[in-house]
């Protein structure tokens, strides 16, 4: 009886930490705890670094989406603490996300990890990983969306053809997100599949007002908190809505011509009330993230 109670425990403990897993908010349990975690790394504090990365992780799954590579960092940072096993198995993770492995072989930090016999046997099996990345995307999904994009930027200066072509994506853009969700980079690939941009965030910041208002705005604020669209996508479809209406930006993403916030609410708590309500760290930690990663 007492194994069969102890059984049961252990059941309910794991049924409960998956839930919890499955239940997760990126904008509340994930961004904030990694953009700590990446200044942390920035600075070269890894024992730091690595503690917030395993909070976030244990909250949510760990994401690879445009800027945000936080299985690369992690990878990097487990690298830098002796930590190799974990450092193979966030590589493999950020390959199945769409990383390559000339991202880490070109880095010293993993010249040890490498030449390891794990190592050797992750480069043995890399053109199979690569592969079943490439083979999990929708290729035709892909190359359309490319193509609208194409289409969107070709027509700069054409008015009448491009709100044509914007209310055409607009509709088509509906499609997607209801039917499949946001086309990321593990759903179409990231840039480095054949060097062209598939995301489509520059597409949303052609919708129509009322329909982004309406519609995508909310959208992607739920594509967001399940983890599968960065908040800098909402941010500025937010900022660039009201730059387009002649108002002051209310999430701070766009700068001028000399790196300052362009054109901004004066109240900045209220800016950065609204990023955390994104995911967005604030405009002091993203100043700091910047600045750290050009030195």
């Amino acid at each position: 009886m007492k194994q069969f109670t102890k059984l049961l425990l252990c059941l309910i403990l794991i049924s409960c930490s998956d839930k919890e897993k499955s239940e997760c908010n990126y904008i509340t349990d994930y961004y904030p705890i990694t953009a700590k975690a990446e200044i942390e790394f920035y600075l070269g504090n890894y024992e730091k670094a690595y503690d917030y990365y395993q909070e976030a992780f244990e909250n949510c799954e760990a994401i690879r989406l445009g800027v945000q590579q936080d299985t690369d960092k992690f990878a990097k940072v487990c690298a830098k603490l002796g930590k190799d096993d974990l450092a193979i198995e966030y590589i493999k993770k950020a390959i199945s996300k769409g990383s390559t492995i000339g991202t880490f072989k070109n880095n010293e930090i993993f010249n040890d990890i490498f030449n390891s016999e794990k190592g050797k046997e992750l480069i043995a099996e890399y053109d199979n990983r690569r592969e079943e990345y490439i083979n999990s995307l929708n290729m035709d999904l892909r190359t359309e969306i490319i193509q609208m994009i194409e289409i969107d930027q070709r027509l700069v200066g054409n008015p009448e053809e491009r709100i044509k072509v914007f209310k055409k994506n607009d509709k088509r853009l509906v499609e997607i997100f209801d039917e499949i969700g946001y086309p990321n980079e593990q759903v179409v690939g990231n840039f480095g599949v054949d060097f062209t941009s598939a995301d489509p965030g520059i597409l949303l910041l052609h919708t129509d007002d009322s329909i982004r208002i309406n519609y995508f705005i909310p959208k992607i604020k739920e594509f967001i908190e399940k983890g599968q669209c960065s908040p800098i996508t909402l941010g500025t479809m937010y900022d660039n809505l009201a730059i387009y209406n002649k108002e002051p930006q209310t999430h701070g993403t766009y700068k001028n011509n000399t790196g300052d916030d362009s054109n901004m609410i004066s109240d900045k708590n209220k800016v950065n009330a609204n990023r955390a309500e994104i995911g967005l760290p604030s405009l002091k930690m993203t100043k700091k993230i910047d600045s750290l990663k050009k030195l």
